[in-house]
């Protein structure tokens, strides 16, 4: 019998109580954007492997972690830590690193516990470079060693990057000509600048 192998992948999203308002960050558009992430790296996420958790905060911890006696936890994130202990998840597509935690303490027992089950986190690498996303720089840093980089991606944003240096560097050609051209027209027969 003729098995497809599947890597087994899930989606996790999230919204704090700031971000309510904005749908460039509601978590249809991180659904939304991560499937497209998935299509990239040719993964299929099923449906029970969407994890969502609604205007909670980065720094409150999952359900099955919680120990500290606060009463805001991550459900959703609590549910995603139990799939993967029953390997049901090899790979975490994210829109944000910021998406899985915010606070060291959380981001630092993901580390652990990610790497204890050999799943890594896909996200677009272009969410390091923004220099203002410093939640997204600090959970990348964390979470580095189980970070797989969407090289697809990269490699499209480093295609376009040459092509706009290129063609930059045309139109400084034709700019540098015409104002050779206009230099020459200036001046008189016989002197030189």
């Amino acid at each position: 019998m003729w098995y497809k192998w599947v890597m087994k992948a899930c989606i996790y999203a999230r919204t704090s109580k700031i971000e309510k308002r904005h749908n460039t960050t509601s978590i249809a558009n991180q659904v939304a954007q991560c499937r497209e992430l998935a299509g990239r790296h040719n993964i299929q996420v099923e449906h029970e492997h969407i994890f969502t958790d609604q205007e909670l905060q980065g720094s409150c911890l999952p359900d099955c972690w919680e120990f500290s006696g606060n009463t805001d936890t991550r459900p959703a994130l609590s549910a995603l830590i139990e799939a993967v202990e029953r390997h049901e998840i090899q790979h975490v597509l994210v829109t944000r690193y910021e998406k899985l935690g915010t606070s060291s303490e959380i981001l630092t027992s993901l580390l652990q516990f990610l790497s204890t089950h050999h799943v890594t986190i896909i996200s677009n690498p272009e969410q390091i470079e923004e220099p203002e996303n410093h939640a997204g720089c600090f959970a990348a840093s964390i979470l580095k060693p189980v970070v797989q980089v969407d090289t697809g991606a990269d490699q499209e944003r480093k295609r376009i990057l040459v092509k706009k240096k290129l063609e930059e560097i045309e139109r400084l050609k034709a700019k540098l000509h015409r104002l050779e051209a206009e230099l020459s027209d200036l001046q008189l027969d016989g002197q030189e600048t």
